[in-house]
């Protein structure tokens, strides 16, 4: 005898354009093996330290999550990465081929910024450690420390990595939320 239960609904699905800016929501989505097509095909890179930009580095960039990325076209399996519209919080709209989005964005940032389609091969994010006791395995409080995030965090640990070089993925191609986990 089989037996069918429903342990959920999928209620959304989201794509976020550029890592760590809010991103659009989507009727259905591509997904391939390396997830949901389109998502994270963009990062900011500081330029100075060459780190990822992450939410997880909110001191060094408090309004990174109060930005929004779409693609201007549905991106295609196999085609070349679509440009983006990023809306930043001041009003400001740019496009990701627009000549001078660097500087558009470095000046709204105060940081030297490049908006680039491929991570570094040591993908290093500055990861902020909130003053709360208990918060980091590692001991680490109200503190910015370099985290390698993606393939490279993988290599460091001598382990084969599910992402492949080059992705803006922290750990792993596809995050599912459920009520319980938040």
């Amino acid at each position: 005898m089989t037996h069918s239960e429903t342990v959920g609904t999928v209620e959304e699905f989201w794509r976020f354009p550029v890592k760590s800016m809010r991103g659009e929501k989507l009727p259905k989505i591509v997904v391939t093996k390396h997830g949901v097509l389109g998502d994270r095909a963009y990062a900011l890179i500081d330029v100075d330290t060459g780190r990822v930009v992450s939410a997880k580095s909110t001191k060094l960039f408090p309004d990174i999550l109060n930005c929004e990325a779409k693609f201007v076209d549905h991106p295609r399996s196999g085609g070349t990465v679509p440009p983006v519209q990023i809306s930043l919080p001041d009003g400001t709209i740019l496009r990701s081929d627009a000549i001078g989005a660097d500087r558009v964005l470095s000046t709204y940032f105060k940081r030297n910024v490049a908006l680039k389609q491929s991570a570094p091969e040591d993908f290093t994010v500055d990861q902020y450690h909130p003053d709360v006791e208990g918060a980091d395995p590692g001991g680490n409080r109200d503190v910015v420390v370099a985290q390698k995030l993606g393939s490279a965090l993988f290599a460091s640990l001598g382990m084969e990595s599910p992402i492949p070089i080059g992705s803006f993925f922290d750990l792993f191609p596809i995050s599912v939320l459920t009520s319980s986990t938040l």
